[in-house]
């Protein structure tokens, strides 16, 4: 009998309407473990070459892993997988929250969703079943509104909803997915492809019918992590504040994203700090499922807009790209702009990015009143952030342009637009600035499903070196500016750890070097949930396994390495900030990519992993759709 998971994976066509259920085994679940590698698995076995993204061919997939659900904290999370319509590539994004246990609770480990409904449906799943039931009277709803029309009609406030909100209904290309109205799978545009499937969202209630390997050590790990939070006042301190904490620290190492990236320091960031955050709009914290860090923000305000608490509160993502990327010091408008992001289900980050874009092409005459229907674009300025948030919610005049994202809206505005697109493969990059963390220049680069500052460690970590590092195969210490290939090996190093998160769907907070956890706490953690006899070297080549498979999807899609160019905007020089003059060597980054191609096994030219490592990590039944890759996707830009 399987132990912490079901071996039941729930196959959904929307267009015949029938749901099936596979059973794929042990040996499947103890290669894969679920979250994104298992998603990896169904997106390159049923999604055909060439797919559109928002067609009926593309397939969502939606995975917990095979701890998500045992009572320990960081245990809360799954995963959403589809090919991105934003980039035209593998899309990917991880989700806290309560749907992830829940849905193993209702007896399945993940959910694949085919083909499209011909009308707006939602998928209730509940004692092994998945039921398939109509949603028009949801289709005009924000997801405030659909969650609570939903805890009715099923008569449980309990039951736990993914949904996509009307930007994703609309085909707005970053939409995302939320949990709780304030937990979100956010990059990528899973959303865009839930809505364009015609499911409105999937809730799941469940009760518990799976054994633990070992019971009473999984009860042993949860005290342990509770303990380490009680003894840490870092850890406390993190709790009490979340991400938009981190805003205080980073604001002294020019890791501020400034006006369009051009700067890492912004001169009114005192607006957005700690304090004011929690003097202005703070008025609660919140948790992921069974975790004792309760590092959710949420947020109120009456004036000079009303917020919904229900919304949760902008993370330092958020505070980064709708705050100091705009020049915007008002923590209000940004929290307004979160809730409006919320409420219609968009990422926050290419939202930012973009407004940041349209922004300074209005400042350089690149557009003018007439695109943007007499309202005039200017850095600094909250309520256009608001405005400009609204209409691309609403796919409302220069919003239906910027709704399309990167790629697209440069293509609307000419080619004298592309300086001022900061993004990687069609994706906005996050808020930390490459040219101080010269790891995210790396990986913003190289990384399959765009530019993320959760694929692996930051630099900080390596300048240190300590145990938490070497652990992982680092042994010497590297500057925090410097760019060499200890570097590179500690990014490799550090996406295989990550990449082993996303498939466990282990918070990094909890997880991540120097968490509440360590590495041998993740093999007691998988070995008491699921009886698996597995050591760190063996979760590492999983986590290897999973960031080879996203880059093959990629592949066989078109995609070349010379996709991963940076924006032009990352390689100019800072004028303010702790070292002015500060910029980004390209031929650096260029030869740290090369170097990371080699590392990984990736050929130079196509970026095809080598046979001999298909064949070490179990992968050769992907070579046949690499023989031949397609020519390069229409929607990928280089740089």
């Amino acid at each position: 009998m399987p132990q912490g998971y079901n071996d039941r994976i729930a196959h959904v066509d929307l267009t015949t309407g029938e749901v099936s259920v596979e059973q794929p085994g042990e040996q499947f679940f103890l290669t894969y473990l679920g979250g994104s590698a298992l998603a990896a698995y169904y997106l390159l076995r049923d999604v055909p070459v060439g797919a559109d993204p928002l067609g009926p061919e593309n397939v969502l997939v939606i995975a917990p892993s095979v701890v998500t659900g045992a009572p320990i904290s960081g245990l809360s999370r799954f995963n959403v997988s589809a090919k991105s319509p934003e980039s035209g590539l593998i899309g990917d994004a991880q989700c806290g929250g309560h749907f992830g246990p829940q849905l193993k609770y209702a007896g399945f480990d993940a959910l694949v969703v085919h083909g499209r409904a011909e009308a707006p449906v939602y998928l209730w799943v509940h004692d092994d079943t998945v039921d398939i039931r109509p949603a028009a009277h949801l289709a005009g709803l924000k997801t405030r509104e659909t969650q609570e029309a939903l805890r009715a009609e099923l008569d449980d406030p309990r039951v736990q909803i993914v949904q996509c909100g009307p930007a994703g209904r609309r085909g707005v290309r970053f939409a995302n997915l939320t949990n709780n109205l304030h937990h979100f799978a956010g990059r990528t545009g899973m959303g865009a492809v839930m809505g364009a499937k015609n499911l409105v969202g999937v809730a799941a209630r469940g009760k518990r019918r799976y054994a633990f390997a070992d019971e009473e050590k999984v009860k042993e790990l949860a005290r342990k992590g509770a303990d380490t939070f009680k003894d840490s006042p870092g850890w406390q301190d993190f709790g009490a504040n979340g991400t938009p904490g981190l805003v205080d620290g980073n604001a002294g190492i020019d890791n501020i994203t400034t006006r369009n990236f051009r700067e890492g320091v912004f001169d009114g960031v005192d607006g957005l700090k700690t304090d004011v955050f929690h003097a202005t709009i703070f008025r609660r914290r919140d948790t992921c499922a069974n975790c004792v860090m309760r590092c959710k923000q949420q947020v109120a305000a009456t004036e000079p807009w009303e917020i919904d608490e229900a919304y949760g509160g902008p993370e330092f993502e958020t505070i980064g790209l709708m705050g100091s990327n705009l020049e915007v010091s008002d923590i209000r408008a940004v929290a307004k702009a979160n809730e409006i992001c919320n409420a219609y289900g968009m990422d926050t980050i290419s939202t930012g990015g973009l407004i940041a874009f349209a922004v300074e092409c209005y400042e350089n005459g690149v557009i003018g009143p007439e695109q943007t229907d007499g309202l005039e674009l200017r850095f600094g300025d909250g309520a256009v952030l608001v405005e400009l948030t609204r209409r691309i919610a609403e796919r409302e005049g220069i919003g239906d342009v910027l709704a399309e994202g990167f790629s697209r809206a440069v293509e609307a505005f000419g080619p004298r637009s592309a300086r001022y697109a900061v993004h990687v493969k069609g994706v906005g990059l996050p808020a930390h600035m490459p040219q101080a963390k010269k790891t995210m220049a790396l990986m913003y680069s190289v990384n399959p499903f765009g530019p993320d500052h959760m694929s692996c460690e930051h630099d900080g970590m390596l300048n240190a070196c300590g145990p938490d590092i070497v652990g992982l195969g680092i042994e010497s210490a590297v500057p925090f500016g410097e760019m060499n290939e200890q570097k590179v090996r500690y990014v490799v190093y550090t996406q295989y750890f990550y990449s082993l998160l996303d498939t466990l769907e282990l918070c990094a907070f909890c997880y991540s070097p120097g968490g509440l956890y360590g590495y041998r706490d993740i093999e007691d953690i998988v070995r008491a949930v699921t009886g698996f006899p597995v050591n760190l070297w063996y979760l590492m080549k999983v986590g290897e396994r999973r960031a080879n498979m996203l880059n093959a999807f990629n592949v066989r899609e078109g995609a070349r390495p010379q996709f991963d160019a940076l924006p032009d905007r990352v390689y100019d020089a800072f004028e303010k900030g702790t070292t002015p003059g500060k910029r980004l060597d390209r031929d650096e980054i260029v030869a740290a990519a090369r170097s990371y191609y080699e590392m990984m096994g990736w050929d130079l030219e196509t970026g095809r992993p080598s046979d001999g490592k298909l064949r070490e990590l179990g992968l050769t039944w992907l070579q046949p759709s690499l023989a031949a890759p397609r020519r390069s996707p229409a929607t990928v830009r280089a740089g």
